[in-house]
């Protein structure tokens, strides 16, 4: 099972701030899931996303 990943997760992985994560969250296309107010990202569509825009600029 993949591991879900909490917003401050993907900031650090990512080497984001808070603000621009949660902006990233916002985008229709970023795969999240929403439990509650908790938004959550499984690690294997996070790592999907990254390569589907690898060499790309992602507009926040």
């Amino acid at each position: 099972m993949d591991r879900l990943l909490t917003v401050k997760e993907v900031s650090d992985v990512l080497r984001l701030g808070k603000t621009n994560t949660y902006k990233l969250f916002q985008r229709g296309d970023f795969p999240k899931v929403l439990i509650g107010r908790k938004l959550l990202v499984k690690e294997s569509e996070l790592d999907k996303y990254l390569e589907k825009y690898s060499g790309e600029i992602i507009s926040l």
